[in-house]
C-alpha cells in the first residue's frame, strides 16, 4: 500500500493528502493578514485613538494580545484533540470525523470576522469579533491536529521524509494562496458585477482602514485648519505620500486626510468580507478532495494497527533536573532554550504588525502588503534545503549565529535608512525589498538548524522529551512576542516602525545567548534519526 513503482512513495496520494494541510495554511495566512487591520480600526474608533484607555493600555497592544489567542489555543486544545483523534472509532477513520464536521464551521466563523466588523455600533462589532474569533480559533484547534496527522496514517514510516515534503509544499502554496487572495477576491468582486465592493478594496485607505476621499486625479483630499502656505512644501509633499491620517507641525495640527463618509455622517470602512469569502470557499473545495480522496482509500489507513498507548510510553516527560546528562550539556540545553524564546519573541511579532507597518509607513494597502510577506515566505522556504547544508557543513550553531547577524544587520540598516533618508521613499522602498529577501533566507538558516540543534543535545534516547522542551520554548514566545512587540510600538505613539526595533533588539540579544551554547552538534551517524525526529515533529 502508499506505492506508486515498488516501494517508492505514492505521491498522487500524498499530494491529495495535503489539501487538508493547504486549507489550513491559507486560513492562518488570510486570518494573520487582514485581522490585525480590521481590529485596528474598529480599536481605534471604539476608543477614540486610544485617548480612553489607560496609560499602560494602547490599541497597538490591545492587536497583538488579540493575536496571540489562536497560539494560546493552540497550547491547550490542539494537543488534546490529537490524542482525542488517535483513539477515535468511526467508518470514516479517526481523524476524518473531526476534519468534515469541523472544518466547515471553522470556514463560517472565518468568513463572519469581517461581517462583524461592518456592525455601526463600534462596542457591539468589537464584541462580535472577539466571540467569532474565538469561535473560529477553537473550531481550528479541533481539526488542526488531525489533518497534520493524516499523512503518518496512510505513509509506512521509511517513506515519511519524502512525504512530510510534500505536504510542506502543498502549506506553502496555500499560504502563497493567501498572499494573493486579496488581489483574487478583488478581481472577483470587480468579474460579478459588486461595484461597491471592488470599489472598496481597491480604495486609498488611511491608517485606520477607513476609505478616504479623492479628487479628479485620484489623489486623496486634504483638510487644512491653518494656512497651506505657512507649510513648508516638503513636509506637505511627505504627508500626501505617507500612510499617516492628521499632518501636526509644532504640536499642532495643521492637515489632515479626509475620509469617505457614509450617509449617517460616519467614515467608511475597507470591507474585506470578499477577500475571507473566497480564502473560506477555497478551503470548503479543499475538504471535499479530502473527503473524495478518503472515500476511495480509506482501506489504506495504516493506523488502525498502532498501538497509541505505546508510543506515548515511550516519551514520557522528564524535568531537566532529571535528565542523565552531564552539567555541561544541562547548561547548554537551558541556554539553548532561553535563546530560542528570545528569536521566536522576535519572528512572532513580525506577522501580526507587518500588514499595519506598511499601511502606516508606506501607505500600502493590506490586498498589497500582503505580497510583500510572501516574498519573505518564498525567500525563507527556498533557503531551506541551502540552510540545512550549511548546518551540516559548518555546524549548526555556526549557521545559526550566521542567520542571526545578518537579519539583525538589515533590520538595523533598515531603521537607519528609513530613518536618514525618509524623504526618498524609492530608496527605502529598495531596501526594505532587500531587507525582506535576506531576512527571509537568514531566517531559513535559524529555523532549520534550531530543533536538530535541540535534539542532539539529548540524544536518540530522549528524542520525546526534548521535542516538548524545544516546542514549549517557541509557543511561549508565540504568546509573549506580539504582545511585548505591541507595548513597545504603543510606547511610541503606534508608530509601526517601532517593530523592526523590537525584533532586532530581540535577534541580537538571541544572537549573545546562543554563543554560549556548547553542545549539540551530531556527528554523520546522527543524522539520519534527527532528521528523522524533525520530521515526525513537524507532522
Amino acid at each position: 500500500m502508499g506505492t506508486k513503482k515498488g516501494n517508492g512513495l505514492n505521491y498522487k496520494q500524498t499530494f491529495l493528502i495535503g489539501f487538508g494541510f493547504m486549507a489550513c495554511m491559507l486560513m492562518w495566512s488570510v486570518y494573520n493578514s487582514y485581522v490585525p487591520v480590521i481590529f485596528r480600526a474598529k480599536l481605534t474608533e471604539l476608543t477614540d485613538g486610544g485617548s480612553k484607555l489607560p496609560a499602560f493600555l494602547s490599541v497597538a497592544l490591545l492587536v497583538n494580545a488579540i493575536m496571540t489567542i489562536d497560539n494560546i489555543f493552540g497550547v491547550i486544545f490542539q494537543p488534546y484533540f490529537g490524542k482525542k483523534s488517535d483513539k477515535t472509532h468511526t467508518k470514516w477513520g479517526k481523524r476524518m470525523p473531526y476534519i468534515i464536521i469541523c472544518l466547515p464551521i471553522c470556514a463560517v466563523f472565518f468568513s463572519l470576522i469581517p461581517v462583524a466588523a461592518t456592525v455601526k455600533a463600534a462596542a457591539l462589532s468589537v464584541g462580535l469579533m472577539m466571540a467569532v474569533i474565538i469561535l473560529f480559533n477553537f473550531t481550528m484547534s479541533v481539526w488542526r491536529s488531525p489533518v497534520v496527522s493524516l499523512m503518518p496514517d496512510f505513509t509506512p514510516s521509511p517513506l515519511q521524509s519524502d512525504a512530510n515534503a510534500v505536504i510542506n509544499i502543498m502549506g506553502g502554496i496555500g499560504q502563497m494562496l493567501g498572499f494573493v487572495i486579496g488581489s483574487i477576491a478583488t478581481a472577483l468582486v470587480g468579474l460579478l458585477g459588486f461595484t461597491a465592493l471592488h470599489d472598496a478594496l481597491r480604495a486609498k485607505t488611511n491608517t485606520l482602514g477607513q476609505v478616504l476621499a479623492t479628487d479628479a486625479n485620484g489623489d486623496v483630499v486634504i483638510r487644512f485648519f491653518s494656512d497651506k502656505n505657512s507649510i513648508d512644501t516638503d513636509t506637505l509633499n511627505n504627508f500626501i505620500a505617507s500612510g499617516r491620517d492628521t499632518l501636526y507641525v509644532n504640536g499642532q495640527k495643521v492637515a489632515e486626510k479626509v475620509a469617505a463618509l457614509n450617509r449617517h455622517g460616519e467614515p467608511t470602512y475597507v470591507n474585506y468580507t470578499p477577500v475571507f469569502v473566497v480564502a473560506a470557499v477555497i478551503t470548503v473545495l479543499c475538504l471535499l478532495v479530502l473527503c473524495l480522496f478518503y472515500k476511495k482509500n480509506k482501506q489504506n489507513d495504516l493506523s488502525k494497527n498502532v498501538s497509541i498507548e505505546d508510543e506515548e510510553g515511550k516519551n514520557k516527560k522528564v524535568k531537566i533536573k532529571e535528565l542523565p546528562i552531564s552539567k555541561a550539556e544541562r547548561k547548554s540545553l537551558i541556554t539553548m532554550l532561553a535563546a530560542l524564546f528570545l528569536i521566536n519573541n522576535a519572528t512572532e511579532a513580525i506577522v501580526p504588525n507587518f500588514t499595519n507597518f506598511a499601511l502606516d509607513t508606506l501607505n500600502v494597502k493590506p490586498i498589497y502588503s500582503t505580497l510583500m510577506m510572501a516574498v519573505f515566505a518564498v525567500s525563507l522556504a527556498a533557503f531551506g534545503i541551502p540552510a540545512g547544508a550549511m548546518g551540516r557543513k559548518l555546524g549548526r550553531k555556526k549557521t545559526i549565529i550566521i542567520g542571526l547577524a545578518v537579519i539583525v544587520a538589515m533590520f538595523a540598516f533598515y531603521i537607519a535608512v528609513s530613518q536618514l533618508f525618509a524623504t526618498n521613499r524609492m530608496f527605502v522602498w529598495i531596501v526594505l525589498w532587500i531587507a525582506l529577501v535576506v531576512g527571509g533566507a537568514a531566517v531559513g538558516c535559524i529555523n532549520i538548524n534550531t530543533l536538530p540543534l535541540v535534539l542532539a543535545i539529548g540524544g536518540r534516547e530522549y528524542v520525546g522529551t526534548f521535542t516538548g522542551y524545544y516546542y514549549t520554548a517557541t509557543f511561549s514566545a508565540a504568546i509573549t512576542g506580539p504582545i511585548l512587540c505591541g507595548a513597545l510600538i504603543g510606547l511610541f505613539g503606534d508608530d509601526y516602525n517601532f517593530m523592526f526595533l523590537f525584533c532586532a533588539i530581540f535577534f541580537a540579544i538571541g544572537l549573545a545567548v546562543i554563543t554560549q551554547v556548547k553542545h549539540g552538534e551530531s556527528n554523520p551517524d546522527d543524522e539520519e534519526w534527527i532528521q528523522a525526529a524533525v520530521e515526525a515533529a513537524d507532522d
